[in-house]
């Protein structure tokens, strides 16, 4: 399989991460007549996630697409990259009607547009007008400063990093009593 698939898509890209489990990067173009080949003639035909990785540096997101056999004795992973400006690519949910939430949910965090998909109204977020929020632009720290005042006076409003380090030193000063004790 792998052999045909670097020879009928151009992919060099085939990593085996398991025996169960392999990786194949490529373009956006060709991404979605290989969910249709493996579909076809491998017996790919369960979606289980969409997942996207911002790499802002390069000025694209990487888009996984994980498909297993009905018999879930293979997953592929099939990674494209698309660009971070004007974000788009085709929707996979005429094919995987889950694809549905999973491509609602990458257009409400990211800005995907997933062209032809019926449904991209919000999912989570409710009337959310900034920056989409697992963007790696976006600044939580400016945003939950200029947006979120629910915790000003509120006793349990504690420094995070603080509390961890004053939290990790009594757990390690309990286990040094119990260890003194035994």
């Amino acid at each position: 399989m792998n052999q045909t698939i670097k020879n009928k898509f151009a992919s060099a890209d085939i990593e085996i991460k398991r025996s169960d489990l392999s990786k194949v990067i490529i373009t956006k173009e060709r991404l979605f007549k290989l969910i249709a080949f493996l579909d076809k003639e491998y017996d790919y035909k369960i979606l289980n996630a969409i997942t996207c990785c911002d790499w802002i540096e390069e000025g694209h997101f990487a888009l996984t697409y994980m498909v297993s056999t009905l018999n879930r004795k293979h997953t592929i992973m099939i990674q494209a990259m698309i660009g971070r400006e004007d974000a788009q690519i085709d929707t996979l949910y005429r094919k995987f009607p889950q694809a549905e939430i999973m491509e609602r949910d990458l257009h409400e965090m990211y800005g995907i547009n997933f062209l032809g998909h019926p449904n991209l109204k919000e999912l989570s977020l409710e009337n959310w007008v900034h920056t989409p929020p697992l963007r790696r632009e976006f600044d939580t720290l400016k945003f939950v400063n200029e947006n979120l005042t629910f915790r000003e006076g509120r006793d349990d409003n504690v420094d995070t990093k603080v509390e961890t380090k004053r939290l990790r030193a009594i757990k390690k000063a309990k286990k040094k009593a119990q260890d003194a004790n035994t």
